[in-house]
C-alpha cells in the first residue's frame, strides 16, 4: 500500500513538475512609437524574469494598417494573444467577438483598478456590458509649435483666437526656405482629432441626442477658417501618414502643428533632442462657440483576444501592466496622461509642460452619445475625411457637401441601429 502511495505521490510530482515548468509563449502585437516601445521593452523583460515560464514576443504593427492587420488576423484565425491599440478598435475586435472579457480578471489581479481608473474612461472599455479593454492612456489633442520660427517670424505668445491663429500661420509660411506655417494629421479619423477642438469650440459637432448635426452653420464656419488655413500647410498634405507628418514638424519645417499629443515629447526627446517647442492646448474659441472644447475620445488600451491558448496569463500581463507602480513609470518617462486617479495625484504632474493636458482634460468632450460603440463607428470617421478633404483641399462647395456627409452619416447610423 505504502509503494502504491509512494508512486502515486511521485507521478503527481512529475505531473506537477511538467505544468510547473510549462513555457507558456504569448505573441504581443503593439501600435508604439520608438520611445514606447523603449519602455515596453524594459517593462516586459522586467515581467520575464519575474515570470521565467512566460516568453513576450513583441510586434510593432506600422500606426497607418493598425487596423487591417489586427481585423485580417481575426477574420483568418492568426490572432495574437494580446493587442495593445486605440479608440476605435476595442469596438471593432468585440463586434467580432474576438474580445475576451475581463471583469473577471481585473477583480483577480487588480480590483483597485476598478475605482482607481473613471467610469467615463471605463465606459471607453466596456462593450454590451463587459469590460473587454484595460485602459492604458487617456489621450486629447494639443498644439506643438517651434519656438524658433516663431522668434524668426516675429510671433510671441502662441495665439488665443482664429484670426491670430491664421496671422501666425501665415507669417511662419516660407515655402521657398521649405518652411510652412501649421499642418494636420491627414489620415483616419486624424483630420478630426487634430481640427475636431475648432469645430466643438465653434459650437459644432457630428452627433448631440442621437442626431446628426454635421450640416450645421457651425461646421460650416469652422470649413471656412481650415480652408485659408490650408493654403498655408506643407504641399501634398492630405497624402501625409504618419511619419510624413511626424518628421516636419521635428525636422523644423512646420511651426504649428495641430493634433499632437503626450506621447510626442519621449520621442522627440530621442529623435530631436535640440528641437526647442513649446505645447499650447485648443484656447481657441471660434465666433460662434463659448468655451473651448476638445474631443474626448482619445483612449488606448490593452485586449486579450478571445482564441489566446493562456487567457490568465495574458489578462495577468496587461493588468501588471496598468499596476500603479509601472502606470506611474510608464507616464513619467513618456509624458503620457494617466488612466489611474492616483497616478495624476503624482506630484510629477505638477511639472507646468503638463499644463496644456490639464486644461484640456478638464474641457474633453466625447463625440458620442449612447452606444460610444455605436455612435463612433469609423464609416462615420470616413465620411467625416472624405468631407474634409472635398472641401478644404477641393474647394467643394461647403453647405453642399456637409449636407450630404450629414446624409451619408444618417444612413450609418441607421444602419447600425441608432
Amino acid at each position: 500500500m505504502k509503494r502504491v502511495l509512494l508512486i502515486a505521490v511521485f507521478v503527481l510530482f512529475l505531473v506537477w513538475s511538467v505544468v510547473a515548468q510549462e513555457k507558456i509563449t504569448l505573441q504581443f502585437w503593439h501600435t508604439y512609437s520608438l520611445a514606447e516601445i523603449k519602455v515596453l521593452t524594459e517593462q516586459v523583460e522586467r515581467y520575464m524574469q519575474e515570470n521565467p515560464n512566460v516568453q513576450i514576443q513583441l510586434t510593432n504593427i506600422p500606426f497607418e494598417q493598425r487596423a487591417t492587420m489586427i481585423i485580417n488576423a481575426i477574420k483568418g484565425g492568426t490572432p495574437p494573444d494580446l493587442y495593445r491599440g486605440d479608440m476605435p478598435m476595442q469596438f471593432e475586435i468585440a463586434r467580432l467577438d474576438a474580445a475576451l472579457p475581463l471583469d473577471e480578471h481585473i477583480k483577480k489581479n487588480d480590483p483597485d483598478m476598478l475605482t482607481d481608473v473613471p467610469k467615463n474612461i471605463w465606459d471607453m472599455c466596456t462593450y454590451k456590458g463587459s469590460i473587454i479593454a484595460v485602459p492604458e492612456d487617456f489621450f486629447v489633442p494639443v498644439i506643438y509649435y517651434n519656438k524658433d520660427l516663431f522668434q524668426e517670424a516675429g510671433i510671441g505668445e502662441f495665439p488665443t483666437t482664429w484670426d491670430g491663429l491664421l496671422e501666425a500661420a501665415r507669417k511662419l509660411h516660407k515655402p521657398r526656405e521649405g518652411k510652412f506655417g501649421i499642418e494636420w494629421m491627414s489620415w483616419g479619423d486624424g483630420p478630426y482629432w487634430s481640427t475636431g477642438a475648432l469645430f466643438l469650440s465653434n459650437g459644432g459637432n457630428f452627433v448631440e441626442d442621437g442626431k446628426v448635426v454635421f450640416a450645421s452653420e457651425n461646421n460650416a464656419g469652422t470649413f471656412e477658417l481650415l480652408t485659408e488655413l490650408f493654403q498655408y500647410t506643407p504641399p501634398g498634405l492630405s497624402t501625409f501618414g504618419y511619419d510624413d507628418w511626424d518628421k516636419a514638424f521635428y525636422l523644423g519645417k512646420v511651426g504649428i502643428q495641430l493634433g499632437n499629443g503626450s506621447w510626442s515629447i519621449g520621442n522627440y526627446r530621442e529623435l530631436a533632442p535640440n528641437l526647442n517647442y513649446g505645447i499650447a492646448p485648443y484656447n481657441l474659441v471660434g465666433p460662434m462657440g463659448t468655451e473651448p472644447l476638445v474631443p474626448g475620445h482619445g483612449v488606448c488600451f490593452y485586449m486579450v483576444m478571445k482564441g489566446t491558448k493562456y487567457p490568465d496569463e495574458a489578462a495577468k500581463v496587461i493588468t501588471w501592466l496598468v499596476s500603479k507602480e509601472n502606470h506611474l513609470e510608464w507616464c513619467e518617462k513618456l509624458w503620457h496622461t494617466p488612466v489611474r486617479t492616483s497616478t495624476f495625484a503624482n506630484p510629477f504632474f505638477d511639472d507646468p509642460r503638463f499644463d496644456a493636458f490639464k486644461f484640456e482634460l478638464t474641457r474633453a468632450r466625447a463625440i458620442f452619445t449612447g452606444d460610444v460603440a455605436t455612435v463612433f463607428n469609423p464609416l462615420i470617421a470616413d465620411t467625416f475625411r472624405r468631407v474634409f478633404w472635398d472641401i478644404v483641399e477641393g474647394g467643394a462647395d461647403i453647405e453642399a457637401t456637409l449636407k450630404t456627409g450629414a446624409q451619408e452619416m444618417e444612413k450609418i447610423l441607421a444602419e447600425l441601429g441608432k
